[in-house]
């Protein structure tokens, strides 16, 4: 699998560097993202002041990077997991941010600066569309950070099954991060016939928070 980055404390490191600042990623970078991987109406339809339990999902992620541990969320359709998705996608990309050193000439005065183009760490997989591409046996890869939008739509017929149970233990192994939504209760999730070993190990490596509400898509 492919992995583009070696690790999240690489770059905690530059932020302390002498006359180093940051500039978030979270213009033309979030967009291209969220439009290319998760689908223009998304970005459209982001608000960020709309998001349910933001406070507590930004105490996940904060814990997703001092622990290494990911995030399921549960919730009933139409409570705003997908946008949930993006908002976690943004903050991702914020931390991953482009280090800018700022070089100061002491004869003109003249500023320059110098910068790493980081790539985005973060790969979006809906459940339906990654199960096909198992199906076909069509090759996957992922980042440092995996995204798993609506996992219990998918047709998980046995050959794919088995596929996805391989790439789950790629990412047990290579300690990369999920964040998984999904609209199946805890009980539903954790009892999927055929689904033991891979919902065991799921939730080994990631910590659960639930979004509650109803849904909004009608809503006026």
């Amino acid at each position: 699998m492919e992995k583009t980055m070696e690790g999240i404390s690489q770059f905690q490191e530059k932020e302390n560097s002498q006359d180093s600042t940051r500039t978030p990623v979270n213009g033309e970078e979030f967009k291209k993202f969220v439009i290319s991987s998760i689908g223009i109406h998304y970005f459209k339809n982001f608000r960020e002041e709309k998001i349910r339990k933001k406070k507590q999902l930004d105490e996940r992620i904060d814990e997703m990077f001092n622990t290494g541990k990911g995030i399921i969320l549960f919730g009933d359709a139409g409570v705003g997991k997908s946008m949930d998705i993006v908002y976690i996608s943004k903050r991702i990309i914020e931390r991953q941010s482009k280090p800018i050193t700022r070089y100061i000439d002491p004869l003109s005065d003249k500023t320059f600066e110098a910068y790493e183009e980081l790539p985005i760490p973060v790969s979006y997989f809906f459940m339906p569309s990654l199960f096909n591409k198992l199906h076909t046996a069509e090759s996957v890869n992922f980042e440092k950070f995996v995204l798993l939008d609506d996992w219990g739509r998918e047709y998980a017929e046995p050959f794919a099954l088995s596929r996805f149970e391989i790439l789950v233990e790629e990412i047990y192994a290579n300690e990369n991060l999920l964040v998984i939504t999904t609209n199946l209760s805890k009980e539903q999730f954790i009892n999927r016939e055929g689904w033991g070993r891979i919902t065991d190990r799921v939730r080994e490596i990631c910590a659960i928070l639930e979004i509650p509400g109803k849904s909004m898509r009608h809503s006026g």
